[in-house]
């Protein structure tokens, strides 16, 4: 029987390529990690391999892919709440991190069939459009935070919309009518949403969402770099003419950033101005004085649910589920 000795010593690489590359990690070009299985199928090694690692009767994996989710003091619910459920339905959780370029998504799914994955969850830190049909098989497949391209799969989503609807119903049941947003670049699906959401608010109470109102507290995005610019925007719509007495933020970080200026400016929240965020990002809404009031993301129901859909193992198929935000309402803002 071959060893993983002969394999390296056939394909021209170190042991610990073949290793780490059966092992789904990226340590060499795809046509090397390509040539890696072909030997160690062709000499009866990956046979040996799977069921060393699948002694796997009694156990039953989820793949779970996590693309810049594993460090993302935002999403990291996305994975406590995909672990627990797994947990609940008596699964076991293979996570692959994909935190930079040199990841290899190919062989991620790969290592995950030799566990014999039941389907695999891909899970993004933010809302965004992904093509990787060419890596996903027969599997069924969950997409947690993000639309697949070109390919099926189960959509789980926040609904962001319902989000902006909250944090303007908010203000207006307080009595504000004077409200401006200052938002997340044009670029996040989820901007258009949350607009969409204020502006239906806003109109249950006979009013519009004035555009002139509407400003973005971040130059660039995600892919292209991104800078925050909401502490000068917000200087700058606090020292005009109208002042609004209310802010909807894109985000908590905005959110601080306003607070800061307001502050700066001699204001006082939530007296002189109510401020509200997005995210319930604890190390922000918590700590700031006052308490930030602000909508969360539902990112561990979320992961609950995509494993959930792998379970019930409901035939592939494009449909979104979006899932309920919440309004925690803090000290941030107060009646007009």
């Amino acid at each position: 029987m071959a060893t993983l000795a002969d394999i390296a010593r056939e394909v021209g690489v170190s042991n610990k390529t073949v290793s780490l590359t059966l092992r789904g990690k990226r340590c060499s070009s795809e046509e090397t990690a390509k040539r890696i299985y072909e030997v160690a199928e062709k000499t009866g090694y990956l046979e040996k391999y799977t069921a060393r690692v699948n002694n796997l009767e009694q156990f039953s994996f989820i793949g779970f892919i996590a693309d810049h989710v594993a460090t993302s003091p935002y999403a990291v619910e996305l994975l406590r709440g995909a672990q627990a459920e797994a947990l609940s339905c008596g699964r076991i959780l293979l996570v692959g991190s994909l935190e930079s370029e040199m990841q290899n998504l190919a062989g991620i799914c790969r290592m995950f069939r030799t566990y014999k994955a039941s389907g695999f969850i891909y899970a993004s830190r933010y809302r965004q459009y992904v093509n990787h049909a060419e890596c996903f098989g027969d599997e069924s497949v969950v997409y947690m935070n993000c639309t697949p391209v070109n390919s099926n799969g189960k959509i789980i989503l926040p609904d962001d919309e319902e989000g902006g609807f909250l944090q303007a119903s908010h203000l207006l049941k307080l009595g504000h009518r004077n409200i401006a947003v200052i938002s997340l670049p044009h670029e996040d699906p989820a901007t258009s949403l949350r607009l969409k959401g204020i502006s239906k608010a806003m109109a249950k109470q006979g009013l519009s969402l004035d555009a002139e109102k509407c400003h973005l507290g971040v130059s660039g995005y995600f892919d292209v770099g991104e800078t925050y610019i909401a502490y000068e925007k917000a200087r700058e719509v606090l020292t005009a003419p109208d002042r609004p007495t209310a802010i909807i933020c894109g985000n908590d970080r905005i959110a601080l950033m306003v607070m800061n200026a307001a502050v700066d400016l001699g204001l006082k929240i939530p007296s002189d101005l109510s401020v509200i965020g997005f995210d319930d990002f604890k190390t922000i809404s918590e700590h700031v004085r006052p308490q930030l009031t602000t909508v969360s993301l539902p990112y561990f129901q979320m992961g609950q649910r995509a494993v959930a859909e792998i379970v019930r193992g409901v035939p592939q198929s494009n449909f979104v589920n979006l899932i309920k935000c919440e309004l925690v309402e803090r000290k941030s803002c107060a009646p007009i």
